[in-house]
């Protein structure tokens, strides 16, 4: 691509997503990667602490991994912002989009609110650790009616302050100062997303916009129960469990319309019709199929069609091992979906599935952190002939994140098998 003029990268990166998410066969499988935040910040040469906390960061990290990677090979800016999952606060505040940035948990938001879900290098943690998502019990079984009676008084009234120490006095002058603080920092995230965006579309890096959903009983494993709560509540209260994830279905709904865009819209913005929606799938391989059928799929499967009738492409990540319950996908229209596999086996997706939906994921991370360059070439070429045909596919490098410890060198021979094993 170095004879090619940014714009000309652009149309043809953004032509070969677009058919890969859709389900389609474009010229070449797709490829990109999604460094964890500690290999971001290593690559750039900063502690941890310093990207997740200074919006600058964000930018000059973002420009390091963009320009070092804008080769033939890469289709996508291998990037993602430092955040935690915060969905509960895009479910509980989705009347107002303008806040809909808090959906993830920034390091800035962080210190505005000081969030119990969350600790922090810099902060909890030494200045070089990878943040992390904890969770915490904040709801306990006998309150299930009072959050099925009114789950969005619930959540403001009650949730929010026992999981943020800075609102557990709502209407105080703290909690007023909080969300003041909370609002200056969303103004400079989506100001510092904007830089990232023309940074990226002077490189000829398209951009998808991206909106959010989430499995109702993920939002109660997450934020409320913490994901072994909602285990034992299964069994010790599961008509109040089922009859919470019908309530919290219509709040998932309201967020996931008021967090993305039109169409027209998006193709105004970004040159394209494709809007995604992202969901994390967190306690679908903890539960058995039976629980699994019964409390996770409904209303999950509820959201995803709703995404769909939207005019929307759900982009879902079926996080842990999906393959018992890869049968379930063939329940969505098809060509609608983009399943990202974390640790599915992606042949037998392929086999199940078919084109039914598109896929994304990659070889095992363990292999791309610390095999050999000619390893990781050689399983990356295997993957790519085994499953691109007929078509639907975008290449992650792997189900997740590769961390610090990542050889910097497999990634670039990830790029090669794309270029050598990754045309139709």
């Amino acid at each position: 691509m170095a004879s090619l003029e940014p714009q000309e990268t652009l149309k043809l990166r953004r032509e070969r997503l677009e058919r890969a998410f859709t389900g389609g066969t474009p010229d070449r499988v797709p490829y990109t990667f999604l460094p964890a935040m500690d290999l971001q910040a290593k690559y750039a040469g900063i502690t941890v602490a310093e990207y997740c906390f200074n919006w600058d960061s964000w930018v000059k990290t973002a420009v390091k991994w963009g320009r070092d990677f804008n080769v033939e090979g890469v289709d996508l800016l291998p990037f993602f912002p430092p955040g935690l999952e915060g969905m509960i606060f895009a479910v509980a505040w989705a009347d107002y989009p303008e806040w809909i940035a808090t959906r993830f948990i920034t390091g800035q938001f962080h210190d505005a609110l000081r969030d119990k879900w969350t600790r922090w290098p810099g902060r909890e943690l030494p200045p070089d650790f990878h943040p992390q998502f904890i969770g915490g019990t904040f709801m306990e079984p006998g309150e299930y009616r009072k959050l099925i009676e009114d789950p969005l008084e619930f959540i403001t009234s009650t949730l929010l302050p026992r999981a943020v120490e800075a609102l557990r006095k709502p209407y105080s002058p703290e909690a007023a100062a909080a969300l003041m603080k909370l609002g200056a920092e969303t103004k400079n995230f989506n100001a510092t997303m904007t830089r990232i965006g023309v940074e990226s579309f002077q490189m000829g890096f398209p951009t998808f916009y991206m909106g959010y959903g989430y499995a109702p009983l993920d939002l109660i494993g997450d934020f409320m129960r913490m994901p072994t709560g909602v285990m034992l509540d299964l069994r010790r209260h599961p008509e109040e469990v089922l009859q919470a994830t019908e309530v919290l279905t219509p709040l998932i709904k309201k967020a996931i319309k008021n967090s993305t865009i039109p169409q027209e819209l998006s193709e105004k913005l970004f040159g394209t019709r494709v809007v995604l929606v992202f969901w994390p799938l967190h306690l679908d391989e903890m539960l058995p199929p039976k629980l699994f059928e019964e409390f996770y799929w409904p209303s999950l499967k509820e959201t995803i069609i709703y995404a769909i009738e939207l005019g929307y492409t759900p982009w879902v990540f079926f996080e842990g091992d999906f393959t018992p319950f890869l049968h379930y996908i063939l329940e969505l229209p098809k060509g609608r979906v983009f399943a990202y596999f974390e640790k599915a086996d992606l042949r037998k997706a392929r086999e199940i599935l078919g084109d039914h939906v598109s896929i994304g994921g990659g070889i095992p991370v363990s292999i791309l952190m610390h095999g050999s360059r000619e390893k990781v070439f050689e399983e990356s070429c295997n993957l790519l002939n085994d499953i691109k045909e007929p078509g639907g596919f975008v290449f992650y490098g792997s189900g997740v994140s590769p961390g610090a410890a990542t050889r910097i060198e497999n990634l670039w021979a990830q790029v090669e098998a794309v270029k050598k094993c990754g045309y139709y």
